[in-house]
């Protein structure tokens, strides 16, 4: 474990002493666990699920933050306050963190766990031995074990909100938009997954908007699906104890901007790298440095992510476009990121390339049975980036340093080109075949490093590779959410 002190100057100074692993660590007031874990130098919180490769917090790779909390499974720690006495816990390791007899998977060759194996012939299904080698798999994955608590699980009643305009994203454009429809004297709903309006750009260094009082504003939720052609949207708290959400509007505004997506890099799964609004946001709300040594990455706006870091205390050793970029060192974690020449670090910045969220315009307009495509126009109107233009995703050359296209289920490059090399170059067969973006990332953005990597192995233009589906919910929700929106989702008819 580093013994560098990750914390920044603007740090709060109560502690809160939490559990991890079941060794006692202080964590500071207002922080959440996965910044906490990183301010105390563990960077490794999970595994990935067939290879065993150390995954961390990144702001990319969901399954880098989930663990086990105080008994319940799958808790995201970058969500997570940390709080007084919280017992959190490695969740796919056996039989304990310290002594963790999984990580001999490393040792299987890659071509014995690619995509499928899982599925062998020689286990057939609905026989007694397909549900022990069932039973195996989700052990050795970590899921095995449920939560602890017993009894009735409390439903949290959800709410049916409507309005004249909805607008998504709390970010400058979605305020600027909220305002405007307000002026015109509209009724306004702003939904954002912040707890706090603008957390982006204000972390970037830019002041905090204001929103007009007449819009009516629910924080710290998240819209994760786009039904019925559109017109009903469901929403869920980062808070498993609140009540989901079903919302209606005669308009719906998209302003959820875009996200910095990694380069098809190799090493860009390692622990220490981390895209730019989750840097930027914990070191300004958190006070927690991504390293010690960072190097930045950009398409064109390092040098300025570069001197915000420097302004909160981070320590940046370097600024250069992310199509330099040919590799990051590391084995357990980063060690240095490899351009012309080696740069050491321990941790690497990515701002861009940038795209745009696809989830819920996918959502609003595809059509299909099986397979979903964008077949008409979407209802929701984008605004501010979120209107903008993906920017393509640098793909590395061929090396025997493999690009890891989807860290939660260790699919490789290497896999996909060889499945290329066999004339499969369908992005949801190749999905089917290796299981990529199926894990709790739910495609984004595997699927967006699958999609970039076929079109430069194979020839094909990006637009004619059309994406895989992407089906709500597009972030994780409790069953007991869930089911408290029966209540106020009438069934179609």
């Amino acid at each position: 474990m580093s013994r560098v002190n990750l914390r920044l100057g603007h740090a709060a100074t109560a502690s809160v002493e939490f559990f991890w692993n079941g060794r006692a660590l202080l964590g500071r007031q207002g922080e959440s666990v996965a910044a906490a874990l990183l301010a105390n130098g563990i960077r490794t919180l999970a595994w990935s699920r067939k290879s065993h490769r150390p995954l961390g917090y990144s702001g990319n790779y969901v399954a880098g933050v989930l663990a086990r909390v105080n008994g319940v499974p799958n808790v995201r720690l970058d969500l997570l306050p940390v709080s007084a006495g919280a017992r959190v816990e490695m969740q796919n390791c056996w039989p304990t963190p310290a002594f963790d007899l999984l990580r001999l998977s490393r040792l299987i060759p890659a071509g014995w766990i690619q995509g499928g194996f899982e599925h062998t012939n020689l286990v057939p299904s609905g026989t007694a031995l397909f549900q022990r080698w069932e039973a195996l798999l989700a052990f050795l994955a970590g899921s095995a074990k449920p939560a602890e608590r017993t009894g009735e699980v409390a439903v949290p009643a959800a709410q049916h909100l409507s309005a004249e305009v909805l607008v998504i994203g709390g970010g400058l454009a979605g305020c600027a938009a909220a305002n405007q429809a307000a002026a015109g004297g509209r009724d306004v709903l702003l939904v954002t997954r912040g707890q706090s309006l603008a957390r982006f750009a204000c972390a970037a260094g830019v002041a905090r908007p204001v929103l007009d009082p007449r819009v009516r504003l629910v924080t710290g939720v998240e819209v994760f699906g786009a039904y019925r052609e559109g017109e009903l949207l469901l929403a869920a708290p980062e808070d498993p104890a609140q009540g989901a959400l079903a919302l209606d509007a005669d308009e719906v505004i998209l302003a959820s901007g875009r996200r910095a997506c990694p380069p098809v890099v190799p090493g860009m799964w390692l622990p220490g790298v981390m895209e730019v609004r989750t840097a930027l946001i914990m070191a300004h709300q958190h006070a927690v440095a991504p390293g010690a040594r960072v190097v930045v990455v950009g398409n064109g706006d390092q040098q300025a992510v570069a001197s915000r870091l420097g302004e909160l205390g981070v320590n940046v050793v370097a600024a250069l476009p992310v199509a330099g970029l040919r590799r990051v060192v590391g084995h357990r974690q980063v060690t240095a990121a490899l351009f012309d020449e080696a740069i050491p670090c321990d941790a690497l910045v990515h701002a861009g390339p940038w795209l745009t969220e696809a989830s819920l315009t996918f959502q609003s307009r595809a059509e299909g049975l099986l397979q979903l495509r964008e077949q008409r126009q979407s209802r929701l109107r984008t605004v501010g980036s979120a209107s903008e233009t993906d920017q393509p995703l640098p793909v590395a050359a061929r090396s025997r340093h493999a690009a890891l296209l989807c860290p939660c289920f260790d699919v490789s490059g290497h896999e996909v080109e060889a499945l290329i090399a066999q004339g499969i170059t369908d992005l949801e067969v190749i999905k089917r075949l290796t299981s990529c973006g199926m894990g709790p990332c739910q495609g984004q953005p595997c699927w967006d490093s699958l999609r970039a990597l076929v079109s430069a192995r194979s020839g094909i233009a990006l637009t004619a590779l059309a994406r895989p589906t992407l089906r709500p919910p597009r972030r994780a929700l409790t069953v007991a959410q869930a089911a408290g929106l029966a209540a106020v989702v009438e069934p179609l008819q």
